[in-house]
């Protein structure tokens, strides 16, 4: 799955000069919170809500009524956006967009082919394709084996398991344990009760635990 297929295309944006107030009415308006920035038809900022928010004066500012009302009027996005935002080419893989946002703490990426910008996905967009993906919306019951280490080739044999109580799989994640010389494996099924499956894979000599 790539960048390209979950991203928000064509999204709202907005130009350097564009009044923040305006920003924040577009935000409200469509409800999101990031706003590409651009200059000339070139991508040179991110706007966020919460950037908005930080650059509003307090309750407990000196400046009179007027004077925050005409603050808020004159300051413009260029003067509270990210320069040089974080971007991502359309053909980025998601698990590598997900991984950049946890390691940066970046949240939303203008997505840029060929020095335009053609989308934005969110932090949102890939948990909702994970979410998807893992088959947490659908029903199910979850299967975890411990202990696997080097019997990790027997996943053939765990499937086999589930063939026979008619069990189709929805997601597969396998985990390292204690520096990768182990491993734990979390399966969701497709059943309303897994009790049977679990007491099987028992039988067989797997550590499971069975959560409905």
């Amino acid at each position: 799955m790539r960048v390209s297929e979950i991203m928000t295309k064509n999204p709202i944006t907005v130009e350097t000069d564009t009044p923040i107030r305006d920003a924040h009415r577009l935000m409200v308006e469509h409800k999101i919170r990031k706003l590409p920035v651009l200059k000339k038809g070139k991508l040179v900022g991110i706007l966020t809500y919460d950037m908005i928010l930080e650059a509003s004066p307090s309750s407990a500012s000196s400046l009179s009524i007027h004077e925050l009302h005409f603050l808020l009027t004159e300051m413009k996005v260029k003067e509270i956006m990210a320069k040089d935002p974080v971007t991502l080419a359309p053909d980025t893989p998601f698990e590598k967009a997900l991984v950049l946002g946890q390691d940066s703490r970046i949240r939303g990426f203008p997505v840029v082919d060929k020095g335009k910008l053609v989308g934005i996905t969110t932090h949102g967009d890939i948990l909702r394709l994970l979410t998807r993906t893992l088959g947490l919306q659908e029903q199910g019951v979850r299967i975890t084996i411990e202990g696997l280490g080097g019997r990790l080739g027997e996943l053939k044999d765990i499937i086999s398991i589930f063939d026979r109580h008619r069990a189709t799989v929805m997601s597969i994640m396998t985990l390292p344990q204690g520096e990768g010389k182990d491993w734990l494996v979390v399966i969701r099924i497709n059943l309303k009760d897994g009790t049977a499956v679990a007491k099987d894979l028992r039988k067989a000599g797997l550590r499971v635990s069975y959560t409905g």
